[in-house]
């Protein structure tokens, strides 16, 4: 197993060790200025963003300038190139660019436009996820050889993940041209994204991606949704299968009128399902919907 890797474990320990260490008391104000500061942060992103302004910068997203390296070059604004962006994941680690492109993504709508699925990610990947935000689609790929370094080979011979861009469709950036080196604080923060370390949980706060909303109870996601205005548009897939109690029927009309009803109130018809007459089981299924970006995974090997 790749959580069983020495790199992984010897971060791990050090972090539970680091976490062991620290005061009663401490780890919960830790999490409260986290939270605290991560809003006001994540409200000056989308306000900035909505008029055209990088945050982090203060300069306009569609701007380039070699002397101010920032993440929004990703949205390749005008003279932007590949060769470029070594500049960028040498001032930004895994777990800022990471989180600023989830930010982006979720700035359009929260968790659809990322596939972080474990179910569909290579079992043989430490990270695999596809991220998506308009004509852009930012990939990362790590498997446990990225992860060792390649001994033999002339590059990559440091722990390091591989990135992917595409633009409308078209490569931009592709896996093979780059080894990006962990930082130590990404090495640091690794097992505890993996649940290795038993005082800490990993957030993503405001950059959730589909793998936490499908962890979330059935009947409070079920809750919480709206209908899409179409189909292409759907962050998720809700089916819903009823029978009637034994020896009655259901009423066609009352149906009919249940999806009048949806349609009305904009909700999915399994919201609503209850208000039927005679109703005996229910199963409802909720799986990712078309909008939800297929992950881009990378071949290993050549």
């Amino acid at each position: 197993m790749i959580k069983q890797h020495p790199i992984l474990q010897k971060y791990a320990a050090e972090a539970q060790r680091f976490f062991e260490k620290l005061p009663a008391g401490e780890i919960e104000k830790m999490n409260h200025e986290h939270i605290m500061s991560t809003e006001i942060e994540y409200r000056e992103f989308k306000n900035q963003l909505k008029n055209g302004i990088c945050y982090l910068c203060g300069d306009e997203v569609a701007g380039f300038s070699e002397e101010k390296p920032c993440m929004h070059w990703l949205l390749r604004p005008t003279g932007f190139d590949k060769e470029h962006f070594p500049i960028v994941f040498k001032r930004y680690n895994f777990f800022r660019l990471e989180s600023y492109l989830r930010w982006i993504a979720n700035s359009d709508i929260l968790a659809g436009n990322i596939n972080d699925l474990e179910e569909e990610k290579n079992p043989k990947k430490l990270l695999e996820h596809t991220i998506k935000y308009r004509d852009f689609e930012w990939s990362f790929s790590c498997s446990e050889g990225d992860l060792a370094g390649h001994r033999l080979r002339f590059s990559g011979r440091f722990p390091h993940y591989h990135f992917q861009m595409r633009i409308k469709g078209r490569s931009f950036i592709n896996y093979s041209e780059f080894h990006i080196p962990f930082t130590e604080e990404d090495l640091f923060q690794l097992p505890i994204l993996l649940n290795m370390v038993e005082k800490a949980k990993f957030d993503h706060t405001h950059g959730a991606g589909m793998q936490e909303m499908m962890s979330i109870d059935p009947e409070i996601l079920l809750s919480s949704m709206e209908k899409a205005d179409n189909k292409a548009n759907g962050v998720f897939n809700v089916q819903t299968l009823v029978e009637a109690e034994p020896g009655k029927k259901l009423s066609g009309d009352e149906i009919a009128n249940l999806f009048k009803k949806s349609r009305e109130m904009n909700v999915p018809v399994a919201r609503l399902i209850k208000e039927l007459k005679n109703v005996g089981e229910v199963k409802t299924i909720i799986s990712p919907g078309p909008r939800v970006p297929d992950q881009a995974g990378r071949k290993g090997g050549r």
